[in-house]
């Protein structure tokens, strides 16, 4: 089985009064810089085979807190999925060369997206993997959306992490999970996955499965992502999620700048379609 041969420097930043890491991969004359922010569930291991591919580029894949090897928020905190911005913003700040790409998968797309529209004006581009909004709402589900948040986060902060009993149980389930070959899976898992001793366990805060206590409106989200300056190329896979496939037909009126490509793969195709993300991504960045 191949293995990725680009080696990444763990590092750490204080970012809004938390202990953050992030993967940094290094490159003696960059054709850019790539700051990258993953999904939901996922961690910085996720950029590992774009990593592998886009060799001229500098990156920096950050931990969003509660995944990866990032801190967990403090006792009855949660995690609002606004909150994603100023922490791309304090990430942002942490990176400094002046040819800064941003890029996001799924959650951090959206999180990306709303960051570009309301104070991008120092990204160069605008790069979003399998998503490129929030959810939103209409006004009258705020009621129902507010108690059912209360509610299931109560329900969230006593859920009980699975074991496995050894790293290859916890690579399947993630296999399984988000249809990852072994080979893609394997970063993901090491950077998710905590050894105890009864087996491994995963290091994510199970708090994020609480959903939200508010979402934003159409109307809202619309206004943010209309503010974009930076040129944006948006990536869905074919067999990725079909309300984005269904969405991005109306781009023309969130991303004025906006160009879409369809590539072959699922939701994770950033991983295992590493290849064909990263030459559309070279052209785009130019």
């Amino acid at each position: 089985m191949a293995t990725f041969k680009r080696k990444a420097r763990e590092k750490t930043a204080r970012l809004l009064g938390y202990r953050t890491q992030y993967l940094h991969y290094s490159c003696r004359q960059p054709r850019a810089t790539l700051v990258c922010f993953h999904g939901w569930l996922d961690n910085a291991a996720s950029f590992t085979p774009l990593a592998e591919v886009l060799a001229d580029f500098e990156i920096y894949a950050w931990d969003f807190l509660g995944h990866g090897k990032s801190e967990h928020r403090h006792a009855g905190e949660r995690y609002h999925y606004v909150d994603l911005v100023p922490f791309i913003d304090a990430a942002l700040a942490e990176v400094h060369a002046e040819n800064k790409v941003l890029v996001g998968h799924s959650m951090g797309a959206g999180a990306c997206a709303l960051y570009a529209g309301a104070a991008g004006k120092n990204i160069r581009k605008l790069v979003l993997i399998e998503g490129f909004a929030p959810m939103t709402a209409e006004p009258e589900d705020a009621a129902k959306i507010l108690a059912e948040g209360m509610h299931d986060f109560k329900k969230a902060q006593s859920l009980p992490k699975p074991h496995y009993d050894n790293f290859s149980d916890a690579v399947k389930v993630r296999m399984r999970i988000n249809s990852l070959s072994e080979e893609t899976a394997i970063p993901l898992v090491k950077r998710a996955s905590l050894k105890t001793k009864d087996g491994y366990t995963w290091r994510a805060d199970f708090r994020l499965r609480a959903p939200s206590l508010l979402r934003m409106t159409g109307p809202q989200v619309k206004n943010i992502l209309s503010q974009i300056q930076a040129p944006t190329l948006v990536i869905l896979g074919d067999k990725g999620m079909p309300q984005l496939r269904t969405a991005a037909e109306k781009k023309a009126d969130f991303f004025p700048h906006a160009e879409v490509q369809l590539l072959p793969g699922h939701h994770h195709l950033h991983m295992d379609n590493a290849a064909a993300v990263a030459s559309v991504i070279e052209k785009f960045i130019g």
